[in-house]
């Protein structure tokens, strides 16, 4: 009675495992500088960040947990008016199987503290390798460039990403249901903040069904709600419903293309124009409801290597966009081109480009994007990354044209282990 006793606590105890990640970046970067507060800003500033990680995964039978944590600790404009600024990032995520065919997974994602709005720093890798390219003022889902916020340099900013997804197998052997729902909310965290970017909030519903119509096609058919609020006053909400097809053509190339449409309702903030005209007449600023186009197109082909493994897609999607400074709603076309080189097991590089812009007459924001990144890994705790970016952009609420970029140079120190 004792031995089973005994052994049922050892077996308890041998199927709970706690891993921990610690590890350090530091970067320096350069970059150019266009802070309105400063009269005689250099037109080149210079960063550095410091960045500590520490990671904790617990695994007990069907259940995990993962919690993260990243302050980091900016030097700003080390060569011209130093000032010390602080984001804190942090994670949590619950994953429960309890069953076959059946997976929950709860996230909460945080970001809070100071943002330089005027450069795309990478949010902190909590992952070994994860692909983050703009931060908490992420781009639209499915890719596009990052829309950049005018007129300021930094503000106490506060990003959060509720969300909870459920997804089973129970349809089928071929079926696959998918729903997540959850709650955001970003923006600036003060009065002076929230007139660069203003506090953006509200709930979202997705739910997803896909069908494997063989063992190299799938449809997937996928709805979506999301509301937002911002503290303008401003509102929208937008319901979508698409259809979608992937399939892969040879044994290297794979397509996916999707069609569908959406029903959006918005109300703009009094004295925002939603839709200039030359003529000069007064719109109307009362709520608007318009049906907008979802469309995708994107082809991924690989060229295996031993020397120079190659991984591009190339991708083009029309949806609307909200504009975070004004919550107008428009349609806007996405064209992304990526590219991965995996020279040998050790080093990475990665290639980004883009361009963005309204279509169907309406207007906003046009934007070029690209960029290149290097990843070279010395040893399995240190690493060393190189980063180049750059962004053109045309606001019709600015009277120029702009250009910002940045080049930075990272080493990564990291350790794991089992507690």
């Amino acid at each position: 009675m004792l031995g089973a006793a005994l052994t049922a606590m050892w077996l308890e105890v041998s199927s709970t495992a706690i891993t921990y990640t610690a590890s350090v970046r530091v970067d320096s970067r350069v970059r150019s500088n266009e802070d309105a507060a400063q009269e005689d800003a250099p037109s080149i500033a210079g960063d550095t960040d410091f960045t500590p990680i520490v990671g904790l995964e617990r695994r007990e039978g069907n259940t995990t947990l993962q919690l993260d944590y990243a302050p980091r600790i900016s030097l700003r404009e080390v060569t011209a008016q130093a000032r010390t600024e602080v984001q804190h990032v942090g994670r949590f995520a619950a994953l429960w199987r309890p069953e076959r065919g059946l997976s929950f997974r709860l996230s909460e994602e945080l970001v809070i503290g100071s943002v330089n709005l005027l450069t795309t720093d990478a949010l902190p890798d909590f992952d070994p390798d994860p692909i983050d390219p703009d931060g908490p003022l992420r781009p639209p889902v499915g890719g596009g460039p990052l829309q950049p916020l005018p007129e300021t340099d930094t503000v106490h900013f506060v990003s959060s990403a509720t969300s909870l997804t459920g997804e089973t197998s129970w349809l089928g052997r071929r079926w696959q249901l998918s729903a997540t729902t959850g709650f955001s909310v970003s923006g600036g965290l003060d009065g002076p903040a929230r007139e660069a970017v203003p506090l953006q909030y509200g709930p979202r519903l997705d739910t997803s069904l896909s069908h494997a119509l063989s063992s190299l096609s799938a449809l997937t058919t996928s709805a979506a709600v999301t509301h937002a609020r911002f503290s303008t006053g401003a509102n929208n909400t937008v319901v979508t419903l698409t259809e979608s097809w992937t399939r892969r053509m040879t044994r290297r190339t794979s397509l996916e293309a999707g069609a569908g449409a959406s029903i959006v309702r918005s109300l703009t903030a009094a004295g925002v124009d939603p839709d200039p005209e030359p003529g000069g007449e007064t719109p109307d600023t009362g709520p608007r409801t318009e049906l907008l186009p979802n469309l995708t197109l994107a082809v991924g082909h690989r060229i295996p290597s031993r020397t120079a493994d190659f991984d591009g897609r190339v991708g083009v999607r029309v949806s609307p966009f909200t504009d975070r400074l004004t919550a107008r709603v428009y349609p806007r076309a996405d064209l992304t081109v990526t590219g991965t080189w995996a020279l040998g097991p050790r080093v990475r590089v990665a290639t980004t480009g883009g361009t963005a812009f309204a279509v169907g007459g309406a207007t906003g924001d046009r934007l070029v994007s690209g960029g290149v990144t290097a990843s070279w890994i010395l040893n399995s705790w240190m690493s060393v990354d190189a980063d180049t970016r750059g962004t053109w952009s045309r606001s019709p609420e600015l009277p120029a044209a702009r250009f910002q970029w940045a080049a930075a140079l990272g080493l990564s120190l990291r350790q794991t282990g089992i507690l």
